[in-house]
């Protein structure tokens, strides 16, 4: 066993050469390395950004989170829209409601996470010689809440988008149903502006007109998918809730955004202004060789006439 290969290894010493054998008086060249420690600045940027990575792990998490549950609110809305047993569609509503509130739980926790990514990231700007200090870390942190924003946006919205949609259906499955199951009170069909009217006045709580009293059973149905509209509606008002914590983080992405759009306009600008710097270097460059071609011809031509001159005299 190398004792003295465990030796270096435990303290950061590495041995490049031969080591001579026990009793030998030759020695062999060597070099000796010692690996630096880091830095203190690189510990403490690790560490914060080990820390700030937690964050945005749960932060993700709990985006795809929202993801996922709007998928499954949407396929359990579709099957309380297929089915006909009373029974089965009002352990499915349950199960909705279960799931609604998850998702809200789950967007309000990513954008508590976000607020605490925004205080943590501000902590490192409390004076200019820690923003100094942690330039690379706040940047690295503040792209990483953008993105992590922008998620957020994005799967709220498809939500909205989704309980509007449920919602339209709803409505629309209210209509079809006064229109089927009843008729007015001379037996006529109801047209498509009297279901609107007759499906509104049951989202209004108002039941009394006498065509809900030719059938009670659907009437029951009908109210159920109105409880199912009030839900979605709650749901809405807690996701607008929601989009306004969120407005301040959109606003202030926004604020940033329109920084580094000036400093592109302002970038742009000054390369414009090199590229013709540039176009006239290469003008006066152009210039000053065709001048110094000039001049070497006019030089060559004045030594070959002092040569052709010292010839004619030598044969003269």
């Amino acid at each position: 066993m190398n004792r003295l290969a465990q030796f270096q290894a435990a303290c950061g010493l590495t041995l490049i050469g031969d080591v001579p054998a026990p009793g030998s008086d030759k020695l062999g060249p060597a070099r000796v390395t010692v690996t630096e420690p880091p830095s203190e600045q690189s510990v403490q940027a690790a560490k914060k950004l080990e820390e700030f990575y937690d964050l945005v792990a749960a932060a993700g998490g709990a985006v795809e989170r929202v993801t996922g549950l709007t998928r499954e609110i949407a396929a359990k809305h579709s099957e309380i829209m297929s089915t006909f047993d009373l029974m089965k569609s009002s352990s499915m509503r349950q199960e909705v409601e279960a799931l609604t509130q998850q998702l809200n739980a789950s967007a309000q926790a990513s954008a508590e996470i976000l607020e605490t990514m925004k205080r943590e990231t501000d902590k490192l700007k409390a004076t200019p010689e820690m923003e100094s200090h942690f330039i690379g870390v706040i940047r690295i942190e503040e792209n990483q809440r953008r993105y992590l924003l922008y998620r957020l946006s994005k799967a709220m919205e498809a939500y909205e988008r989704q309980q509007n949609s449920v919602e339209s259906q709803y409505r629309a499955q209210t209509e079809r149903q006064i229109k089927i199951k009843y008729t007015n009170p001379d037996g006529s069909a109801i047209d498509d502006e009297t279901a609107k009217e007759l499906a509104q006045a049951v989202l209004e709580n108002n039941t009394t007109s006498s065509i809900f009293q030719q059938s009670k059973d659907v009437l029951a149905q009908i109210i159920e998918t109105r409880n199912d509209i009030y839900h979605i509606e709650r749901s809405m008002r807690t996701l607008n809730q929601l989009f306004n914590d969120l407005a301040f983080l959109v606003h202030e992405q926004g604020e940033i955004m329109d920084v580094v759009l000036r400093n592109i306009e302002t970038t742009t600008k000054y390369v414009e202004a090199g590229r013709k710097e540039m176009k006239k270097a290469r003008k006066y460059q152009r210039r000053s060789r065709r001048k110094l071609c000039c001049l070497v011809l006019v030089v060559a031509a004045i030594i070959a006439l002092f040569v052709l001159a010292a010839v004619l005299g030598k044969t003269l």
